[in-house]
C-alpha cells in the first residue's frame, strides 16, 4: 500500500500512470482505426474510378473512304478502299449503295480494307463497321448507260436508220443526235430510250465523212452519257441505167435545191438525166448527164440559187447564159427546169410578159407539135419539145422538156412578168 501522504500526492497532482499507459494505448487504437478507414475510402475511391471507367463506352471507329473512280459505265466495277481507326484486324466493313448493302470486306492489320463491285445504278457510297456501327462519309458514285450504236445502209443525202441499244434496260432517258459534217453541224435528231433500245432516223446529206454525237440525257437513276460515231458515204458514178438508193439520193437532193425531178425513184432515166443536166447548168458543171465526182462534190456543198430579180412576188426569169428557166414566188426559186434558147441568139433579153397559153401549138410546118405553148414576144414562146440539148438549139423559142412543161404551164398565169437575160 502507499503512504497515505503519496496517495494524497497522486491524488492531488495528476492521473496515475495507470490512466496515462490507458490513454497512451486508446490514442494509438483511434489513430490506427483513422488509417484504415483512409485507406478503405482510398480503395472505395479506386473502385468506383474502375467501375466508372468500366461503365463509360469507348470511343467510336473513325472510318474513310474513296472510289477508284466517281463514275463508270454500267457493267464496270469500281473499288470502295478506306482505313478504320483504331485499327483492329479482322474487323467487318459493309458497303452500302444509297442505303442497300452490297457487300462486305474484312480489315487488315493496318486497319485498311478495299472491295470491289458492280454498281447497278447511281447513289452515295459509305461503310459501316460491323462492331459498333461506325459510319463512313458518303461519297457519290455516278452510273452512266452502256450505249453501241448500230446503223442501217449509208446512202448519201438520204436518212439513215440508227439503233442505240442501251444498258440497263431501266434508263428511260432522252437522246439527242447532232450530225456534223465537213465541220459544221447540219442536222439534230431527238428520240427517247425504251425499253433499252432508241430508233433516230437521221439526215446524211451529203457524201464522204460524218461525226455523229449521241447525248444521253441523265435520269434521277443514271448520269448523261455521250457516244461518237463516224461514218463515211460512198459516191458512185451515175448514168442512164444505174439503179439503185443513190439515185434516190440524187434526186432528193437535187428537190431540196429547187431542181424540178420526175419523181425521187431508184431508176436513172432520160428524165433524170434531164434533172441532172439541169443541176451541172445551174452551177456551172460540165453539161454531160452524168453524176461524176465532181457532180457528186458540188452537190454536197451547193445551196439554193437565188433569183436575181426580186419583184414582182410572183414572176419567171430565164438564164440564157446558164440555159435555165426558173419560177420564182415571193422572193424565192420554187424550181428550176432546163430549157434550149434560140441558136442562133435571137431569143430576146429584156422583161417581157406572159402574152397568152395555148394547150397546144405546132412549128410553123405543123411537123411538130409543141404542147403548153406560152407565148412572150411575137410568136415566141415557151414550149415543150422532145428534145432539149444542154445548149441553144432552137428557132428562138424556149423549149422544155415534155415531163416537166405541164409543171411550169399549171404555174403561169397571163400576165405573168418574164425576165430574160445573161
Amino acid at each position: 500500500m502507499l503512504p497515505q501522504a503519496q496517495k494524497a500526492g497522486v491524488q492531488k497532482g495528476g492521473r496515475s500512470s495507470d490512466t496515462r499507459q490507458r490513454m497512451s494505448w486508446s490514442d494509438a487504437h483511434g489513430h490506427r482505426c483513422r488509417r484504415v478507414a483512409a485507406a478503405a475510402l482510398v480503395a472505395l475511391a479506386a473502385l468506383a474510378a474502375a467501375a466508372l471507367v468500366a461503365a463509360a463506352p469507348a470511343a467510336a471507329a473513325t472510318l474513310t473512304i474513296e472510289l477508284s473512280r466517281p463514275a463508270v459505265v454500267f457493267g464496270g466495277t469500281v473499288t470502295v478502299s478506306g482505313m478504320v481507326d483504331p485499327a483492329v484486324e479482322g474487323e467487318e466493313v459493309v458497303v452500302s449503295l444509297d442505303g442497300a448493302d452490297v457487300g462486305a470486306a474484312p480489315t487488315d492489320a493496318t486497319g485498311a480494307f478495299a472491295f470491289e463491285f458492280a454498281p447497278r445504278h447511281s447513289g452515295d457510297v459509305l461503310v459501316r463497321l460491323t462492331a459498333d456501327g461506325s459510319m463512313s462519309a458518303p461519297l457519290p458514285l455516278t452510273v452512266r448507260p452502256a450505249v453501241s450504236v448500230t446503223h442501217g445502209k449509208l446512202i448519201p443525202f438520204l436518212r439513215t436508220r440508227f439503233v442505240l441499244n442501251v444498258k440497263p434496260g431501266a434508263y428511260d432517258g432522252a437522246v439527242t443526235a447532232r450530225v456534223f459534217h465537213r465541220g459544221r453541224r447540219v442536222a439534230t435528231v431527238r428520240g427517247r430510250v425504251r425499253d433499252g433500245r432508241a430508233v433516230l432516223l437521221v439526215p446524211l446529206r451529203g457524201i464522204e465523212w460524218f461525226s455523229l454525237r449521241f447525248a444521253l440525257t441523265p435520269t434521277p437513276a443514271y448520269g448523261s452519257r455521250e457516244v461518237k460515231k463516224s461514218v463515211k458515204l460512198e459516191w458512185r458514178r451515175l448514168a442512164i441505167g444505174s439503179t439503185g438508193l443513190r439515185v434516190k439520193g440524187l434526186l432528193t437532193q437535187l428537190k431540196r435545191l429547187r431542181v424540178r425531178t420526175p419523181g425521187t425513184g431508184t431508176t436513172f432515166t432520160r428524165a433524170v438525166s434531164d434533172a441532172v443536166v439541169c443541176f451541172q447548168k445551174t452551177y456551172r458543171l460540165a453539161r454531160d448527164y452524168v453524176m461524176n465526182e465532181n457532180d457528186w462534190r458540188k452537190l454536197d456543198v451547193a445551196t439554193p440559187v437565188k433569183p436575181r430579180y426580186a419583184s414582182p412576188a410572183r414572176h419567171i426569169e430565164i438564164d440564157e447564159g446558164r440555159q435555165i428557166l426558173m419560177l420564182v414566188t415571193d422572193g424565192v426559186v420554187i424550181g428550176i427546169v432546163p430549157v434550149s434558147t434560140g441558136a442562133t441568139g435571137n431569143t430576146p433579153e429584156g422583161a417581157f410578159r406572159i402574152l397568152r397559153k395555148v394547150p397546144v401549138s405546132s412549128t410553123y410546118d405543123g411537123s411538130v407539135a409543141l404542147p403548153r405553148f406560152m407565148t412572150f414576144y411575137g410568136e415566141m414562146g415557151i414550149h415543150g419539145y422532145p428534145v432539149v440539148p444542154p445548149y441553144p438549139a432552137s428557132h428562138g423559142c424556149v423549149r422544155e422538156p415534155l415531163w416537166v412543161c405541164d409543171w411550169v404551164y399549171d404555174r403561169a398565169f397571163v400576165g405573168e412578168r418574164l425576165y430574160l437575160y445573161y
